[in-house]
């Protein structure tokens, strides 16, 4: 989908799952500090996420769990690729990420269950209103992400191994190209950095 919003162009180019996962054991122990803890309850729960506990989803989802659980959930900021890796670890009960491939894996592989969908997500491609690697004709973002490579326009990734990351990665494969150079800049940060 194109769409021309007057000041930015955005393409819109997936809706991508927001997975719930559960490790097998109950309740594993983790080591480290915590992002955040929503309620006072006698039951732990560590729960891995990256965007959903910087936006506020986790606190409100966190807060309505504890009180009817009699829980505490602390949350563990990681994007999806981390996230996974927690819980493969047994450093955290559970993780909400979007890495459909991931989480498949998990559960093929018997170190995880429970894969519930909770959500989806909608990704964008933003640039200036000028448009220099003119991606309004292009009629999908792997056509975008050859437009931006061609014409050397920058292009911020996040680099930091999220299911955000991943999609991205997987577009420019679909688009033929391995994206190195000036142009193309690791930001290596979750949505809320500067």
């Amino acid at each position: 989908m194109l769409r021309d919003t007057g000041n930015i162009l955005k393409v819109g180019y997936l809706l991508l799952p927001i997975c719930f996962l559960l490790v097998l054991p109950a309740l594993v122990q983790a080591q480290g500090q915590y992002d955040g803890a929503y309620g006072s309850g006698a039951n732990p729960f560590i729960l891995a996420t990256g965007s959903p506990g910087e936006l506020g989803l986790l606190k409100a989802l966190g807060e309505a769990y504890a009180t009817k659980e009699n829980a505490t959930l602390l949350w563990k900021k990681a994007g999806s690729g981390e996230a996974l890796k927690l819980l493969k670890e047994k450093k955290v009960d559970a993780i909400m990420v979007h890495d459909p491939d991931g989480e498949k894996k998990a559960i093929a592989e018997g170190w995880a269950v429970g894969r519930t969908l909770i959500g989806s997500n909608e990704f964008f491609i933003v640039g200036p209103v000028g448009d220099p690697a003119g991606i309004s004709q292009a009629k999908s973002a792997a056509q975008v992400y050859q437009r931006i490579a061609a014409s050397r326009s920058k292009f911020f990734s996040r680099g930091d191994h999220s299911g955000t990351h991943k999609k991205e990665l997987a577009i420019w494969k679909k688009a033929g190209i391995e994206p190195q150079g000036e142009w193309y800049l690791i930001a290596g940060g979750f949505m809320r950095q500067p």
